[in-house]
């Protein structure tokens, strides 16, 4: 890992959606850490300092949905850009209003679309 590559925290249990992810954000230049569930995220969040993470929502232990509410609950976490990403079609009801609609993505999705909303989220 590069001290001045961006770290993204995956926050996925479905390992195929967590390899898909670590090839593409790798490959765009990122280092990527992965979390298998949101107490892991959680917990990887204080521990490796992400620069951004990207949340499932339906998650065994901690769900994504918490696991936001906890970050936003935090002073130190709380502006810690987040992108959801989930197979949950109503997930826009819920994290629109916390993330806005551009940070909220539904599977399947053009991973084109998401590397150039990371980039600006992190402002590249």
């Amino acid at each position: 890992m590069s001290d001045n590559r961006p770290l993204i925290l995956v926050v996925e249990d479905d390992e195929s959606v967590q390899g898909f992810l670590s090839v593409l954000l790798e490959g765009e230049g990122y280092d990527v850490v992965l979390a298998q569930d949101g107490l892991e995220g959680l917990v990887l969040v204080e521990l490796r300092h992400p620069n951004l993470v990207i949340l499932d929502v339906m998650m065994p232990n901690v769900s994504g949905e918490r696991v936001l509410r906890e970050l936003r609950e935090d002073d130190r976490l709380r502006h810690l850009p987040v992108i959801v990403v989930s197979g949950k079609h109503d997930v826009h009801e819920i994290f629109d209003p916390i993330l806005g609609r551009q940070n909220v993505f539904t599977k399947p999705f053009e991973p084109s679309v998401l590397t150039d909303r990371i980039q600006e989220v992190l402002g590249e």
